[in-house]
This record gives C-alpha cells, sequence and structure tokens, in this order.
C-alpha cells in the first residue's frame, strides 16, 4: 500500500474506505494463500456425494472427515484463499494473525487437530506472564500490584458467574437448561448491574466483559459467559488464558494447510454460493458466477452473517433464518501497534466508553515492540488507519511511547465474513 500505515479501514468509512480495503485485502490474501500443492482446484464434475460450502476450519473439517469415510467430497470458498478469518499479514518483520489466533485446551475440538498434526506453540507474553497490569477507571490510569489486581477481578468474576454451575452442566453439549432459558433475556450489563462493585472493580470487569463480547455490554449475552465459565471449569485465570494465552508458532494458516493437505478432498477457491436448493435427487447449488454444481448431500460451514446472502430452497428453519438476520454481537476492532520506545511486557484494560478495553504485550523491547489492541465498534468517529489517531490512548497508560504504526483488519467490510474478527481459533457449527 502506498499509506504508511497497513490497517483495513472503520466501517462506515465510504467507497475510499472500502476501496482501500479491499486494496489491502487482496494483497493481504496474496501473501497468506497456500502455497502450491497445497490443496487440489478441480473442474466441476458430476457425482460428487457432498459438497460443502465454506473453506474456514469447520468446512474444511467437515470435508476432510466425509472424505477419509469414502464420500467424493467437494469444498466450495468464496475467498481465493482457505482458513475463513483466520488470517495473516506481514506486520514489519513479523506475521501476525488479523482474525482468530489464540487457543487453548478448554477447545477441544481445535486442540485435537493441534496435536493430531504436531503443531508447535507459543506464547503471548502480555497475557501468560506480565510484569504491571493497570486499568483505567472514571478517567485515571489505576495500578497495584499484579496478584492484588487479579484478586479484584477474580472476585467480580466469580459473583458474575454465580448461576454457571445450574446453567450449563455439561457446556459442550448444545441448548439451554431450563434455568438457563429464564436468564437468556438478560444482557452482561444487566447482569453487572446487579452486583455490588466499587467504581474501580466495576470497570474492571466491564473491560474484560467488554473484550469477551468483541462489542459494548449491552449487546452480549450474559448466558454466553457462563458458558465460557463453565468450559474453563469455574477458575479466573484458565478464562484469560483460554482467550489470549497459546498460539500457533507457525500460524492458523498452518493448521489449515496441514488439514487441507491430508483431507483427500477437491477444492475450489474463489467460488461464492449463490444458491442452494434441494430435493429428493440432492442437492444443486448456483455460485455467484452462475455456474451449476450437484451433489447428493451439502454442509453449509459459513459465517452466521453471511448466511442471507444464500438462498436456500426449502428454507432455513425460522429460528436460523432470525438468527442470521439478527447477526452475531461482536462487531469490535483488533490492532497490532508497533510503538517506540520502551515497551515492557504488561496488560492494561479500560471500560468500553474507550478506545481499547483490553491492550498486552505481543513483542516487547528496549527500543521498541509491538501492542495487541481490542476496543469495541467506533462507528468512523476515530481513524484506525492513523496511528497518531490511537496513540493518545495508548499515552494515557504509557506516556514515553509513541505509535509508529498499526495493522488491523475489517471483517465488517469483508464480504464473506461481515462482521468482526474473532480473538480465538474456534470454528461455527455447520448449519444442517
Amino acid at each position: 500500500m502506498e499509506d504508511k500505515t497497513c490497517a483495513a479501514p472503520a466501517a462506515g468509512a465510504g467507497g475510499s474506505a472500502r476501496r482501500r480495503f479491499l486494496k489491502f485485502a487482496s494483497a493481504a490474501a496474496a501473501a497468506s494463500a497456500l502455497p502450491a500443492g497445497a490443496v487440489v482446484a478441480a473442474p466441476a464434475q458430476p457425482g460428487y456425494d457432498v459438497v460443502v460450502v465454506g473453506g474456514g476450519f469447520a468446512g474444511v473439517t467437515a470435508a476432510r472427515e466425509l472424505a477419509h469415510r469414502g464420500a467424493r467430497v467437494v469444498l466450495l470458498e468464496a475467498r481465493n484463499r482457505l482458513g475463513g478469518r483466520t488470517f495473516h499479514a506481514n506486520f514489519g518483520e513479523r506475521k501476525v494473525e488479523l482474525g482468530g489466533t489464540w487457543i487453548h485446551y478448554t477447545q477441544p475440538h481445535v486442540w485435537a487437530e493441534v496435536m493430531r498434526y504436531g503443531m508447535e506453540i507459543a506464547e503471548t507474553p502480555g497475557v501468560a506472564h506480565p510484569d504491571r497490569v493497570l486499568w483505567m477507571s472514571e478517567g485515571k490510569v489505576l495500578e497495584i500490584p499484579v496478584m492484588e489486581n487479579w484478586a479484584l477481578l477474580e472476585d467480580a468474576l466469580k459473583r458474575f458467574h454465580a448461576d454457571a454451575g445450574t446453567v450449563f452442566e455439561r457446556p459442550f453439549m448444545p441448548g439451554l437448561s431450563a434455568v438457563g432459558r429464564k436468564l437468556d433475556h438478560l444482557s452482561i450489563a444487566d447482569r453487572m448491574a446487579a452486583i455490588e462493585m466499587s467504581p474501580a472493580q466495576r470497570d474492571l470487569m466491564n473491560a474484560m466483559m467488554a473484550t469477551n463480547c468483541h462489542g459494548p455490554t449491552a449487546t452480549g449475552a450474559y448466558t454466553e459467559m457462563l458458558r465460557w465459565w463453565s468450559l474453563v471449569d469455574g477458575d479466573a485465570a484458565r478464562l484469560l488464558y483460554s482467550c489470549a494465552r497459546y498460539k500457533l508458532k507457525d500460524g492458523t494458516a498452518a493448521l489449515i494447510e496441514r488439514m487441507a493437505q491430508d483431507g483427500g478432498f477437491d477444492v475450489r477457491l474463489s467460488t461464492a454460493v449463490a444458491e442452494l436448493r434441494q430435493d429428493a435427487a440432492g442437492v444443486s447449488l448456483v455460485t455467484e458466477a452462475d455456474e451449476r454444481i450437484s451433489a447428493r448431500f451439502a454442509v453449509v460451514a459459513v459465517p452466521v452473517n453471511t448466511v442471507g446472502q444464500i438462498e436456500f430452497s426449502p428454507p432455513l428453519r425460522p429460528g436460523k433464518t432470525a438468527m442470521a438476520k439478527e447477526h452475531h454481537a461482536g462487531k469490535g476492532h483488533k490492532l497490532y501497534l508497533k510503538v517506540k520506545g520502551r515497551l515492557e511486557t504488561l496488560l492494561f484494560f479500560a471500560p468500553e466508553t474507550e478506545l481499547f478495553t483490553m491492550v498486552f504485550t505481543e513483542q516487547p523491547g528496549e527500543e521498541g515492540g509491538v501492542l495487541v489492541a481490542f476496543g469495541p465498534p467506533v462507528d468512523g468517529k476515530v481513524d484506525l488507519n492513523d496511528p497518531k489517531a490511537v496513540e493518545p490512548f495508548v499515552r494515557r497508560f504509557l506516556p514515553h511511547l509513541s505509535v509508529e504504526q498499526v495493522l488491523g483488519y475489517d471483517w465488517g467490510l469483508d464480504p464473506y465474513s461481515r462482521r468482526a474478527g474473532a480473538r480465538r481459533s474456534r470454528p461455527y457449527r455447520p448449519i444442517r
């Protein structure tokens, strides 16, 4: 790109923003495309048993498992690469993940794939072992010893999730218990309002929760946070670690490449599906290029925000249609910040009224380093492409730092995601 900064623009930035976004997306996709031989591009053929729509981790997993069981499978992916919202680009001398990044053994399906292919794990220093933890409350930056800060957050987390045991006795099972259905109307903000906390503790807790739901706490579901808490066995440290401690040393693209190589299925990239029809004879699909593809069965594994872009006949069940119209609540941003000045291994929080809610060290250094930052939607109020626009926030915590470069990706402008980038590499459950 010609600009000194590489971040994709914020949503709602207008036509020029979309042009810059598409230019960035094209260049980044070319840089992260799978190497030759990783997948086999196939022409349309009659006689497929299954067509899989969507080439993220869910779709690739489904295609591989079906092919290993003897089915003739073709996978259709709208982008020119596999991996969905797991996507990397160069940032200086390093590769960074612009979408899903962190994994944990509390995600057993993902962890099983990592173990299956012997992938190496790396840690994020600012979460694994921060030397300092700071947070903003009522406009002031606060700091107490790390373990005291942790005790303050842990106390709030335990009281916030008091209902978890009765709602999710088996958190890996879909659906809610009768108790859970009675609580499902509550947002994170609703639940927090019912808990007594000091202003400092409330702002710390708000920062954690807004980061978890990647948006305002009023739009995040209380029951979803209860599910997360159950998945980590009610352990506050494990909750934080499951969000942002462990990642793949060679990146998520390395894992999707291994899965595709092992798959035994055909892959067709740059093939967006417009229609999917099912009758007694099987399924027939029409691509956006007006190509017809037929199979006995179909597995649809696309992001929830893009389900409405496909015309289904017969239509999807009402619940799935409603979910697709409502869209995922996570619409926040994730940025990498290259800073100049001594950068320690640290973690800092701010409430959802600020530009970022959680920031931590990705790469420390005596003369500079890299931070990772998460925040709620900005709705065009701040130019996230401009290092000097985000620098004031950073300097409120660390006045000696200057922000030299930023990098992000606006998944809301991506036509095949239409949502914010996920922080964790968690596959979607396929629509059946």
